[in-house]
């Protein structure tokens, strides 16, 4: 009886560490994985003509703030979710619907993010656009 008993714990000792290594690989998969959204900065910003970027950078500075709070709540989310997966709470449908909100909460930064861009290309010229998302893509 005391073998099934030590061969027990050995086994919930077990679940545990693959619990706790499985939140600690998720964790790192979500931080590698997890795509920015394309943003403009002001190196960007610099790249074009004075022209270009006294036309783009006021409605940029007015979107960088919704854009920094949508990425906070996304960047809270992945956390939030992390915790509750390694939890002893765990349950997998509410993890499920954990991962529907960071889904969202991502997808609302990268909107942002998008729209941002959007907004800039209006008011550039063909050149300015091409140079503009070239030095977003890291090709300057």
């Amino acid at each position: 009886m005391n073998n099934r008993l030590a061969i027990g714990g050995v086994i919930a000792v077990l679940i545990a560490l693959n619990l706790v290594q499985g939140a600690a690989l998720l964790r790192m998969h979500a931080r590698k994985t997890e795509p920015a959204p394309v943003t403009l900065t002001e190196q960007h910003i610099q790249q074009l003509p004075k022209v270009s970027q006294d036309a783009v950078r006021p409605s940029l500075e007015q979107t960088r703030p919704l854009l920094h709070t949508r990425l906070k709540e996304a960047h809270q989310a992945r956390h939030e979710l992390a915790r509750y997966i390694a939890s002893p709470n765990y349950n997998r449908a509410e993890a499920r619907k954990r991962f529907e909100d960071l889904r969202a909460k991502t997808n609302a930064a990268q909107g942002v993010a998008e729209d941002m861009l959007l907004d800039a290309a209006d008011k550039l010229s063909a050149k300015d656009r091409a140079l503009i998302l070239k030095t977003v893509d890291g090709q300057s």
